[in-house]
Order: structure tokens, then sequence, then C-alpha cells
């Protein structure tokens, strides 16, 4: 319904036929602007209740559109040690309440309980062949489910709480930077941060209709890490002008030319990997239930067959998450859950390949006279030849489910010159 939800039984619409222009010919509009427009002969507000059985409608509560809002706090210390290199620890930490948790999730008023669903195939045959189900009197039993008949409001589908602020997140960290300016050809900058982000779902907007949960009444089993949450986050910043040139450590003399003068400089940055969500296929999720049940855990059962590699090949990929460690949930013969999974959204621990990237640079300066000089560089991305790795099916039951696969990789060196004048 869209926002359009909102003006039910408040609009209606005037049909005019096709091809009845007073004009006579058939292919004319129907009627132009300077005509009148069509009578309408309906009744507005339509406060029929009625009307809007078995559909899907939107609705939104009376204290809709309180705004969220967000605590942040944090403390810090500084210490300047020898160097003329500055060291700080902080801790930085915040929480969002009142977030917007997703009018698809928890905004659903039309649902029913996970716990329901161990009534398993009665769930989708006719409330006719179980008249314990009829809900009123007229319900069209015939035609609808169980399921259907169960729905708090059992004459309508699906009703969703536009702007539902129900959600919240937590976020806290450890973070220590050392910082040292240029000075004596040296500077940099180091930053770690070792962090944890808690949410039920990762983004607000329309980014958060497409998050994952199993049990409207029971948004507990949401909460998990983050889908952006590193625990490890390592960046190094730094610049290094060697000491061969003119009014530098070591004069070179006539080679300063071409041999001195030189800056080297470099970005790095290392993060932990993806948290890693598993998923359940082929399940014949009854209507009125979340259609995102996950598969269970097995205790006791390592998670990975193994310290993650390396390298991957590149024509064979290597197994890696383990899959005794994960089984769907119990079903009927008709494939219908009995019961929601134990794997929370993002498992906990449980990630994808490390992130190492860097970036080098070589540059000089050359002085020809006061106005006239040269700039040449030479800039090195992924020096080290290092291949990306990921996992690319995590769902349970897959013949492909937890492979390690290699990706992109390559070195790339850029060559650039400028002249100033």
């Amino acid at each position: 319904m869209g926002y359009g939800g909102f003006t039910y039984g408040y609009n209606a619409a005037v049909n005019v036929r096709a091809g009845s222009s007073p004009t006579g010919f058939v292919d004319d509009p129907a009627m132009y602007l300077s005509q009148p427009f069509a009578n309408f002969n309906g009744t507005l507000p339509n406060t029929d209740p009625a009307s809007g059985n078995f559909d899907a409608y939107q609705t939104t509560a009376p204290d809709a559109n309180r705004p969220g809002y967000t605590q942040n706090y944090n403390f810090s210390v500084q210490i300047q040690v020898p160097g003329q290199t500055v060291i700080e620890a902080a801790y930085v930490g915040n929480k969002g309440t009142r977030l917007w948790g997703g009018e698809t999730q928890f905004g659903q008023v039309n649902g029913l309980p996970a716990s329901l669903l161990q009534l398993g195939d009665v769930l989708n045959e006719h409330v006719s062949d179980h008249p314990e189900y009829m809900p009123y009197a007229g319900f069209p039993a015939e035609d609808f489910t169980v399921a259907q008949a169960l729905r708090p409001y059992p004459q309508y589908g699906d009703i969703y709480e536009a702007f539902p602020y129900n959600s919240n997140s937590s976020y806290n960290s450890l973070q220590l930077t050392a910082t040292r300016h240029l000075t004596s050809g040296l500077g940099f900058l180091a930053a770690y941060t070792w962090s944890k982000t808690m949410t039920y779902v990762d983004a607000t907007g329309p980014a958060q209709y497409y998050a994952s949960f199993q049990d409207y009444y029971n948004r507990k089993l949401e909460r998990s890490i983050a889908s952006f949450n590193y625990p490890h986050n390592f960046k190094l910043t730094w610049v290094w002008e060697t000491p061969f040139g003119r009014n530098r450590r070591w004069d070179l003399g006539g080679f300063n030319w071409a041999l001195g003068g030189w800056q080297l400089a470099a970005i790095h940055n290392y993060r932990s990997g993806d948290p890693i969500a598993v998923f359940s296929s082929g399940l014949n999720v009854p209507v009125g239930f979340s259609g995102s049940i996950r598969p269970d855990i097995i205790g006791g059962v390592p998670l990975t067959l193994g310290d993650m590699p390396g390298k991957v090949d590149y024509s064979n990929p290597t197994p890696y998450l383990n899959p005794a460690a994960f089984q769907n949930v119990p079903t009927t013969p008709d494939g219908v859950p009995l019961r929601v999974g134990t794997a929370p959204r993002y498992i906990s621990g449980l990630r994808g390949p490390a992130l190492f990237d860097e970036t080098f640079r070589l540059s000089k300066r050359f002085t020809f006279r006061e106005r006239l000089q040269t700039g040449v560089g030479m800039t090195m991305t992924n020096p080290f030849n290092r291949t990306t790795r990921y996992i690319g099916d995590t769902t349970v039951g897959d013949s492909t489910f937890g492979m390690l696969y290699a990706g992109g990789g390559g070195r790339t060196i850029q060559l650039d010159a400028r002249v100033e004048f």
C-alpha cells in the first residue's frame, strides 16, 4: 500500500471510459482539462470496516514519529612520550534508544507468534477442514487457511505499523592512537579500535526492509552483533623523508639530484572479517509467520573445519565452515517448520577472512629554478599482491555451504608527474 495506506477510505477514483471523447474519434482523450471533471457518485469517507477485508494495510501508533535519540559518552587519557609522540587511550560508547525498528519486522500488527508453528501442516489447511479454528461466523472457511484464521485480525492480511520506533543499539570500544607530527623526517598516525556493536536491525530507512527476523513477538532473538561490527580494526599512516640529500643526514654530493630528497609514505588498513549469518531454504512457512526462520547450531561441534587458510586455490574452493555444526529446524513432511532456529542473526565469534590492505607511495620534487619545479611519484596499490577471500554460500544444506573462495587481487603501480611554474 505504500504511504497511501494512511489515506485508505478517504480517496477514490473516477473512471472515464476510453473512446468516449466528444469529438467522436476513438483515439482522442476521453476528456480535456477544459471540461468539468466527471462527478463522483460514491461516499467519502468510506467507513465500512469490511471494505478492506483480506488485504494488507498500514497503520500508525498514537506515539508514532517520536524522535529516537542517541547517548554518547567517552573518557580519554593522553600522554606524551619520547620521540615527539602522543599516545591516547579512550573509551568511546553510545546507545541508541527508540530507533526505527523496521515496519515489516517488529511493526507487524497482524502476525502470529512462532510458538504456533508447532501446529505444523494444519496451519496450511483450510478452516473448513478444522471448524474448531473458525474465528467468527461468516469467515470464508473454504478460501482461507487455519493460519489466517489464527491471526489477531483474521479478516485482514498483513498490517504494518509505519515508522515503528521500537528498537535500540549499543556500541562500546577501546580506542588507542599514537600520533607523531612530521619531526626529523618521520611522521605517523596509528589507530587501533577494539569494539562491539549490538543491534536488532542493522539500518533504518528503506534498507531495514531487508532485515531478517524469526518471531514478530520475540525481538530478543534478533539481538546480535551488527553486520558492520569489526571487533579489531588497525590503521596506520606514515611519512618518511629519506636521510639522503642536501641538508639531510647524508649529503650525496653529485648524486643528490637523482638519489636524494625522496619521500616514502604508506597507508595500512587491517581489520577483522565480516560477521557470518547462516540461512535456511526450502521451508514452507504459513501465512502470518516470519519467512526468515534460521537453522540450528549444534552444541559442542566446532563451527569451522580448522583455522582460516592464508591462501585459497582459484579453481578449487576450500571447505571452511563445518556443515556438521548446523542443521535446518525440524519440519513436517510438507516442509512447515515446527519452531524457530537457535542460530542468532549474526554468529558471535564466527567471521570471514580478515582484511589486509596497503598502499605505498614514493615521491620526489626536482627544482630547476625558483619558479619551475617538477614532482614525480609512484603509487603502488596492494604491493604484496594479496588476493581476497570470501565465503560464497551460508545456506545450510547447500552443497557449497561454507566454501572459501579466492577473489580478485593483483598489484597496481601508477606513475605520475607534475610540473609547477
